[in-house]
């Protein structure tokens, strides 16, 4: 796709970008866009870009058995006669959705229309190759890209609040135990687990959430395909992770998950999930656990990031506790597409 459109100061030109050749001048403009929120997380888009690019031929393997994988980073963009990239988006299947991400303009050339035209781009490219559903993030102060995406028709079905913790702040954290009537296991991916794993979601997911975006098993029970290439996948990505799991007699009531920084300008992340009935109980002594984890098993001083639905106050109050502050909140979003 080729539009031409005239600014006041020369023609820009909108087209599909190639990832290849574009992603050096694309990652240039997310550093201007996006100054703010990438230094409040301690993040580099540089960072991000290269473990696109790793994982790219194998998203091309897989592209030879679903057309899909092929798409996981599609895009467009807005450039100049010189070939400065002003504005992009990318749109990108991922398995269960298709993702829309790295809206940006360039602070000269905003208020024209472009964000519109690329989303409605990407919005398009998608319809085209089956979706269902596009889903999207946007900063709960960005009233104008909210306002944007509500009147292309996407719907806020969910909001979430992302919090950091500086590496610096883990020289004191106490060991708190887990109730005595709680077992932590680790995680050992086998179809009973995984039926746990996803009934644990749907206990912890709203149902108005879910009347939206529900929770799809194909994310626990994952085709044969992805099982077999999951090991080369952390391979090349160099993941390291780990993973509890949390009983009440044979009832799971948590899943915990570590990803510590497997380079410098990455975080940390802890991903926490903790049955309601549950939560206010676990969620100190998990917490506790993760930061010592991390602790022990890095020696990365970067930031760690922690997320939960903007809805979980007991989390969110207990990480305070442990020095974690907030750094955004985003709404989710999202469009059904029509047959």
């Amino acid at each position: 796709m080729n539009m031409k459109i005239e600014t006041e100061n020369s023609e820009l030109k909108m087209r599909a970008w190639d990832f290849a050749k574009d992603h050096e001048n694309v990652i240039k403009l997310l550093d201007i866009v996006f100054e703010k929120e990438l230094e409040a997380k301690g993040l580099n888009v540089k960072v991000i870009f290269d473990e696109f690019k790793a994982i790219l031929p194998l998203m091309n393997f897989l592209g030879i058995f679903s057309k899909n994988y092929k798409h996981m980073l599609d895009g467009y963009v807005f450039e100049k006669e010189d070939g400065e990239i002003v504005a992009s988006v990318n749109i990108g299947y991922s398995i269960l959705y298709w993702e829309i991400g790295m809206v940006a303009t360039h602070p000269n050339y905003r208020r024209r229309g472009l964000a519109r035209q690329l989303v409605t781009a990407a919005i398009d490219h998608a319809k085209e190759l089956g979706a269902k559903l596009c889903v999207l993030e946007v900063l709960d102060v960005n009233e104008p890209a909210y306002k944007l995406y509500s009147n292309l028709g996407f719907v806020h079905y969910d909001s979430i609040t992302r919090q950091k913790l500086e590496f610096g702040k883990l020289s004191d954290i106490p060991t708190v135990d887990l109730p005595e009537e709680y077992e932590l296991r680790k995680l050992d991916r086998n179809k009973k687990s995984k039926q746990a794993r996803y009934d644990l979601d749907l206990r912890v997911t709203p149902e108005d959430v879910q009347v939206f975006h529900p929770i799809d098993k194909r994310r626990y029970f994952k085709p044969l395909l992805i099982r077999l290439i999951r090991p080369l996948a952390k391979f090349l990505l160099k993941i390291k992770r780990f993973d509890w799991l949390i009983y009440n007699g044979e009832n799971l009531e948590g899943h915990v998950s570590i990803f510590p920084s497997r380079k410098e300008d990455s975080p940390h992340r802890i991903d926490l999930m903790f049955d309601p009935a549950h939560s206010q109980v676990l969620s100190e002594p998990m917490i506790a656990l993760s930061l010592l984890t991390l602790k022990k098993n890095t020696t990365n001083e970067e930031n760690i990031i922690v997320e939960f639905r903007t809805s979980e106050i007991k989390q969110l109050e207990t990480t305070r506790k442990y020095g974690f502050v907030d750094i955004e909140t985003m709404h989710l979003l999202g469009l059904k597409i029509e047959d």
